[in-house]
């Protein structure tokens, strides 16, 4: 494979010259089998097809800048054709040591990922963070050293920029987890007050409750931001809080309890308005009553008020089992069965 004749046979200017040599001696191929024998015909033939044949396996270094063509003076020429055929250069120790250790970590950081796009928030995951950062610096300068590698200043600033706006979604996105279940919180708190009391809140009660919801967000982010992290978003929080205590009687729960509150009032004072001069009521109401056959020993009795607040009805319904027993009230040998009586309630008032 190391032949001289083969460097020289791959290049191009060598090749055209064998060629049309080639053709000139097919060309006399009728005078050469006249004059010379077969045998020597046929190895003047083959000496030709060698020298025309290119070899497609010849290493790099006859293709290339190698010795052989060196060898025939071809140097320069090589130089200039290139070589295909290289092979890619070394990797940068540095690229790989960084891509070894990222992978080591970024399992770790995927799995917290995980966790809080799923709305969880993970226990102490600020001092988690940054010791993470710091071990991974850490093992990093300590492979450098012991691997005797130099100038991988970049790649370790470049480590150090990816862990950490990693680690800051993953911050973020937990941050976001907690205000949005401080603003719910927020949210029952103010509506069960505002039930409680039965009117809208006054400014000093809505700013307590929006004090201790800060309170509870200023004390779990404390735990889960990393110390390379300044900016916890405290105010966009608290903007969000501030703008649900200050409009919470714009939500449709609130607006529903206000007409129900309004309503009730409206009835007090229709049932408190008092009328000048003397005034008659009339409350109609009725009796209902059942006496199946029995010797009285089982009594059943209810009375319901009915009607509108100012001018309530009474409806009054009776079971008792005295049907085996004589009605001496209306001499006879046993009472009805059913007892239909209408009342009449009058209400006299003056001004």
């Amino acid at each position: 494979s190391s032949h001289p004749l083969a460097a020289l046979a791959a290049h191009p200017a060598t090749r055209r010259g064998l060629a049309m040599q080639s053709l000139a001696m097919l060309g006399g191929r009728r005078r050469l089998q006249q004059r010379l024998p077969t045998p020597v015909l046929l190895t003047g033939l083959g000496f030709v097809a060698l020298l025309a044949w290119r070899p497609r396996d010849v290493p790099r270094d006859v293709r290339g800048s190698g010795s052989g063509t060196a060898f025939l003076g071809f140097a320069t020429i090589a130089g200039e054709t290139g070589s295909e055929g290289d092979p890619a250069a070394p990797e940068d120790p540095c690229h790989a040591l960084k891509a070894e250790i990222m992978g080591k970590v970024w399992t770790g950081v995927s799995r917290w990922e995980n966790a809080a796009v799923a709305g969880r928030t993970i226990m102490g995951f600020g001092s988690q963070a940054s010791k993470l950062v710091n071990r991974t610096l850490a093992y990093f300068d300590a492979q450098v050293e012991q691997r005797a590698i130099g100038g991988c200043a970049a790649e370790r600033a470049e480590i150090e920029k990816i862990l950490k706006q990693q680690l800051h979604s993953v911050f973020l996105l937990q941050r976001s987890t907690i205000e949005q279940v401080l603003y719910q919180n927020l949210k029952k708190d103010l509506l069960r007050k505002m039930q409680r009391k039965k009117r809208e809140l006054n400014v000093k009660e809505k700013l307590r409750l929006l004090h201790e919801s800060m309170s509870d967000y200023d004390s779990q982010v404390r735990e889960l931001r990393p110390k390379f992290i300044e900016n916890a978003e405290r105010d966009r929080a608290e903007q969000r809080l501030s703008k649900l205590q200050w409009g919470i009687h714009e939500l449709p729960e609130a607006k529903e309890m206000m007409a129900k509150w309004k309503m009730e009032r409206m009835r007090k004072l229709g049932s408190m308005r008092q009328s000048k001069g003397l005034a008659v009521s009339l409350s109609p109401g009725m009796r209902l009553m059942f006496r199946p056959p029995g010797l009285g020993n089982f009594q059943v009795y209810s009375r319901r008020q009915v009607g509108p607040p100012h001018n309530l009805n009474e409806v009054a319904m009776g079971l008792l089992n005295d049907g085996d027993v004589m009605d001496i009230y209306n001499k006879r040998a046993s009472p009805p069965l059913i007892k239909f009586q209408p009342t009449v309630g009058i209400d006299v008032s003056s001004g």
